[in-house]
C-alpha cells in the first residue's frame, strides 16, 4: 500500500513538474520574444532618427554649396565686368573647367 502511494505520488509529481516546467519555458520564450521586439523597435527608432539627421545635414550642405556657387559666379561676373580694357580674365574655357570640377552632368560653353 505504501509503495503504491509512493508510486502514485511520484507519477503525480512528474506530471506536475512537467506542467510547471512547460509553463516556465513558455514564460521565458515570451519574455525573450518581447525583449527582441523591444530591441528591434529601438533600433528602428534609432535608424529613423539617424536618417532624419542625415537628410537635414544633406539639405544644409546642398544649400551651402548653392550659396558658395552663387558667390563664385557673382565674383566671376564682377571680375569680368570691372575690367576697363575690355579683356576678360575669365574665359569660356575657364567656366567650362569650373563646371567639370563641380561634377555637373551637362556643361555648356
Amino acid at each position: 500500500m505504501v509503495l503504491s502511494l509512493y508510486g502514485g505520488f511520484r507519477l503525480w509529481l512528474h506530471a506536475h513538474d512537467s506542467t510547471i516546467l512547460k509553463g516556465y519555458v513558455l514564460l521565458s520564450e515570451k519574455t525573450a520574444a518581447k525583449a527582441k521586439a523591444n530591441e528591434m523597435e529601438r533600433q528602428r527608432n534609432a535608424a529613423a532618427l539617424a536618417l532624419e539627421d542625415y537628410r537635414k545635414r544633406a539639405l544644409a550642405d546642398a544649400l551651402t554649396q548653392q550659396k558658395l556657387e552663387a558667390q563664385l559666379e557673382e565674383a566671376i561676373r564682377d571680375d569680368n565686368q570691372n575690367l576697363e580694357d575690355g579683356d576678360y580674365r575669365w574665359t569660356d574655357a575657364d567656366r567650362l573647367w569650373l563646371c567639370h570640377q563641380r561634377g555637373e552632368a551637362y556643361c555648356r560653353r
